[in-house]
């Protein structure tokens, strides 16, 4: 009965606002990321989503922000919160409904089987933030289980030497922000770590059955906890992905128990 009335309230809206969207893209680029911020917030509150955030995404310069990934679910949370875009498999693109808003919030699609493509994509994102756009990558370059954070891959962190090149002659500062997203609660009750992968979306899950067991259960508890911006002086982007691994790991961490951890642990505790 849950899962019905979600789809109801979602799928009228979801109609409507594609079509204003693609509207405005055409006449009012400059606000292409209003709507779909809105109508995410609002697919997360009838979906349950309970959102708790600990620090801010940096708005002073553009912004990369690189993330662990644990679902789908992490492009509602994140793009009901502020007008981003986000790096995507190109997968996405021909999911249904999934695919047309990811196009409409002006994704940038991967396609990880062809690696000639990978500098083109990398000139693609650092253009993008250094015409003022906050873009999120998914540093493990998939879903893992919501227990442990994967290896970030360095690959399309050279956006970050692309936006640097750039950017150089007018000053643009392009900072880089790290950010933990840990689903922390179910129902009201915490999410230990025997509970965390019934909220993941991973391996070779269906999307439709992922989202009807999600639509009947009760509301799932989001924390996400933002790191502090820095700007890249150096374009080693093998040694900034072990960076950033380390500290989106030891955030999630510090999130799962309470406490501050050290980055060299890669699974969170109960």
């Amino acid at each position: 009965a849950r899962s019905a009335l979600c789809l109801v309230a979602i799928l009228p809206f979801m109609v409507v606002g594609m079509g204003a969207q693609a509207l405005i893209l055409r006449f009012w680029r400059s606000a292409a990321g209003t709507l779909p911020r809105a109508f995410l917030w609002w697919v997360g509150k009838v979906l349950g989503l309970r959102v708790v955030v600990k620090g801010r995404i940096a708005r002073a310069a553009p912004v990369l922000v690189v993330s662990n990934h644990v679902s789908w679910i992490d492009i509602i949370v994140l793009g009901g919160l502020v007008p981003l875009s986000f790096v995507a498999k190109s997968e996405v693109a021909g999911w249904p409904i999934i695919g047309t808003l990811a196009r409409l919030q002006r994704s940038i699609f991967v396609d990880r089987t062809r690696r000639a493509m990978t500098a083109d994509i990398a000139r693609s994102i650092g253009h993008r933030l250094v015409g003022g756009d906050t873009i999120v990558l998914f540093g493990e370059g998939t879903t893992g289980d919501g227990n442990r954070v994967l290896s970030f891959r360095p690959a399309l962190l050279a956006s970050v030497r692309e936006a640097m090149s750039a950017s150089g002659a007018n000053g643009i500062p392009i900072l880089v922000q790290p950010l933990s997203i840990v689903y922390s609660g179910l129902d009201g009750l915490p999410l230990g770590r025997a509970d965390r992968p019934s909220v993941a979306w991973y391996g070779d899950m269906s999307l439709g059955s992922h989202l009807l067991r999600l639509l009947a259960i009760g509301p799932i508890d989001v924390t996400l906890r933002f790191g502090e911006p820095f700007e890249v002086t150096h374009g080693d982007r093998k040694a900034l992905a072990r960076r950033l691994g380390e500290e989106v790991r030891s955030m999630a961490a510090e999130i799962a128990n309470g406490r501050p951890h050290s980055p060299a642990a890669h699974s969170m505790p109960d």
